[in-house]
């Protein structure tokens, strides 16, 4: 196993470089031509930043954005929890129609029945909406101008185009 022993070895190892670099000189090129199509001037003016929502304190200090984060996390877990408390209370007036009880019983819950069930059929308010109202200020001075000036929380909501619950618990926020 002389010297030409190992000739084959050589071959397929320089034809296994020669075509990784053949490979990779295609990619280079590849990546060039795309580079020069899409422009380097204009890439951000066709390609634009994504705009945020109007209400989001994403300009504001490191601390209003850990507090507006927190501020909307316990929105969704107390959005879930009414909804789930309110979905027991459907099923337990389903239960307590369904029983079997005596006309002085159904008489003594009545009212609370017909209680619960206002509030069942009112469902859960939108906590989503007050957490927006809260972190926009311009929108929540205006619901303070509108409000100063005599009009009722429904029409606050009805001209701003906003969620009525949402009105009424910020103007409530302001009175604490």
């Amino acid at each position: 196993m002389g010297e030409e022993g190992y000739a084959p070895y050589l071959m397929f190892f320089g034809g296994l470089i020669l075509l990784i670099w053949l490979l990779m000189r295609r990619n280079w090129q590849g990546q060039r031509r795309a580079k020069k199509e899409r422009g380097k001037d204009d890439y951000l003016a066709r390609n634009p930043r994504p705009v945020s929502k109007e209400w989001t304190m994403s300009d504001g200090p490191r601390e209003l954005n850990q507090w507006q984060v927190e501020m909307l996390e316990r929105t969704r877990e107390l959005q879930a929890l009414v909804d789930t408390k309110l979905l027991i209370l459907q099923r337990t007036l389903l239960k307590v129609k369904e029983a079997e009880l005596s006309d002085q019983e159904r008489a003594a819950i009545e009212p609370v029945v017909r209680e619960s069930q206002a509030l069942a059929d009112q469902g859960a308010p939108n906590f989503a909406a007050v957490s927006e109202l809260l972190c926009d200020e311009a929108k929540k001075i205006e619901v303070y101008e509108m409000a100063n000036a005599g009009s009722t929380p429904e029409e606050i909501a009805a001209k701003l185009d906003l969620d009525p619950y949402a009105v009424e618990m910020v103007l409530g926020l302001r009175e604490t």
